[in-house]
């Protein structure tokens, strides 16, 4: 075999070594590139949040004008009507001067209900000072035998500095007991009259 078909033969090995393809890999994607390099994946995006309840949810009421918790004297109390009380001072303790004005003999006549303290014994507070032409109404309040408090804790035309709150506990138990009417007064507003009543819980 001479030189030159030699150099032919080993030529033509070459070209056909480099003719063939090496198999590659398909192209990583970013997020499999970062991951794999031990780094944060990309984020992808997402749909937007389904509104909750929450969020749709109407705004709640405005406290009502005039509303100041504490309220600074009895005045400030009875100068709103049994609703923005309600919602003014809610079950929070309260303590005001005030002049016991007269006993509270009959709750009114019509329907009974119990526990039967939401409608006697009861008093009528007068803010102290307060003229008969001055339109501040006197507090009607009642109060819970087991707290010791009786008619005589409550000496007529004296001034004197009263503890309670509205929104007793026992108000959510208010039912109607008889009544004169053709229908009983349904339980949610004999519940309400009680919760907006006032419950003295102590004499000083």
């Amino acid at each position: 075999m001479n030189r030159g078909f030699t150099v032919l033969v080993v030529a033509t090995l070459l070209l056909i070594g480099c003719s063939v393809a090496a198999p590659t890999a398909p192209p990583a994607t970013l997020d499999a590139g970062v991951a794999a390099s031990g780094g944060p994946v990309a984020p992808t995006a997402s749909a937007p949040p389904k509104p909750t309840a929450a969020s749709i949810a109407p705004p709640t009421s405005p406290v009502p004008s005039g509303c100041i918790n504490p309220p600074p004297d009895l005045a400030s109390i009875v100068g709103l009507d049994p609703a923005a009380r309600l919602a003014c001072f809610g079950a929070s303790t309260l303590t005001f001067e005030t002049t016991v004005s007269k006993p509270i003999s009959d709750c009114g006549v019509g329907p009974r209900i119990a526990p039967v303290w939401f409608c006697l014994p009861g008093i009528f507070l007068a803010v102290p000072g307060a003229s008969s032409d001055s339109g501040l109404m006197p507090l009607a309040a009642y109060w819970d035998p087991s707290s010791g408090l009786t008619p005589a804790s409550f000496p007529a035309d004296r001034t004197v500095q009263i503890t309670g709150h509205f929104d007793d506990p026992a108000a959510r138990t208010c039912h109607v007991t008889s009544g004169s009417g053709p229908s009983p007064e349904p339980v949610a507003e004999v519940v309400l009259t009680c919760r907006e009543t006032f419950a003295v819980t102590a004499v000083h």
